[in-house]
């Protein structure tokens, strides 16, 4: 997207982030100045029906959820393409993965991101969804001006609704979904998988 780009109340300030499924843009409110995230799905799958329909069911899950843990969507909308946008908090930090590149985390620390993350996780699983891409990547270290660093669950994108195979779910018997060296032994092995 432009810079200057309107996208439903939010301007575009740069592209922050870009993945398979999509991009991620900076934006501000430009009345009350509120700074989010747009995320976008990419022009090259957004007919996918598919790929639509597991966008849709990342905000709907992450709300349905309510979690700090979690990063907060609260804006959905299409682009004039046609394209699906949803608006979310903006976070100041970086991925645990590039945290982790530039310096060793101590026990202390590792700690408290590893609970903050089973918190978010569990409140997931309360609400019968199963995140299934938990990897360093997905994970934000948020850096606030004032107070401690805390973690946020991303990308929901490929979540899935615990009881696969009934009329809920989409996902076809033995797919792979998720990142292979994160995924969990049951899934590389053809296995139905009770997480």
């Amino acid at each position: 997207l432009p810079e200057g780009m309107e996208v439903g109340e939010y301007r575009v300030l740069k592209k922050i982030g870009e993945g398979g499924m999509g991009a991620v843009y900076s934006a501000i409110q430009p009345v009350i100045g509120k700074r989010v995230a747009i995320k976008v799905i990419a022009p090259h799958i957004a007919s996918n029906p598919e790929v639509v329909r597991r966008f849709v069911a990342e905000a709907r899950a992450v709300n349905t959820i309510g979690h700090p843990n979690i990063v907060d969507i609260f804006s959905f909308g299409w682009l004039p393409d046609q394209r699906h946008y949803f608006a979310m908090e903006v976070l100041d930090g970086k991925s645990l993965s590039d945290r982790l590149k530039e310096r060793l985390m101590g026990a202390a620390e590792g700690r408290v991101f590893f609970l903050q993350i089973s918190e978010a996780l569990e409140a997931a699983h309360r609400q019968g969804i199963v995140h299934r891409d938990l990897k360093p990547d997905n994970i934000w270290v948020a850096e606030p001006p004032h107070g401690d660093s805390f973690a946020q669950l991303l990308d929901f994108g490929i979540a899935k609704l615990m009881g696969e195979g009934d009329a809920k779910s989409t996902t076809q018997t033995g797919t792979m979904m998720g990142t292979p060296a994160y995924m969990e032994p049951e899934q590389c092995r053809g296995e139905r998988s009770e997480e």
